[in-house]
């Protein structure tokens, strides 16, 4: 299985905070191979900035991203994410759903706008546990 984690879900797999169950066992299964989008390392920064996470990113994020594929923004990325006719106008999130369609890995969050959408692998899951 391949999964791309949105910033959520990356952030509390790696300090180990409350996540489904099942999220749990996939991320954490031999068979899963994991994905993060640079897009997360900045929405990292800004919710440090901005005080939203209590995690200073300059201690843990090198050492968390070591058991994760970190794969890059692409033209043909780049050029999907502004292709797709959706309301949802975040760059952010649309650069993960055609990170997750172009190579078909299944975009895991929590964002409800996103789960809305079509064109691209997903699974939404809740926040609570």
């Amino acid at each position: 299985m391949r999964i791309l984690a949105d910033t959520n879900l990356f952030v509390k797999f790696y300090h180990r905070l409350p996540l489904p169950a099942g999220v749990e066992a996939a991320l954490n299964s031999d068979d899963t191979e994991r994905f993060v989008s640079p897009v997360s390392v900045i929405e990292i920064y800004r919710l440090a900035q901005a005080r939203r996470i209590l995690f200073d990113p300059e201690i843990w994020l090198n050492s968390a991203l070591e058991s994760w594929t970190v794969l890059p923004i692409t033209v043909p990325i780049a050029r999907q994410s502004v292709l797709w006719d959706w309301p949802h106008k975040d760059p952010a999130d649309r650069i993960l759903a055609a990170t997750a369609q172009i190579e078909k890995a299944e975009l895991w969050h929590t964002d409800t706008l996103l789960k809305k959408l079509r064109g691209f692998p997903q699974r939404y899951f809740t926040n609570k546990t």
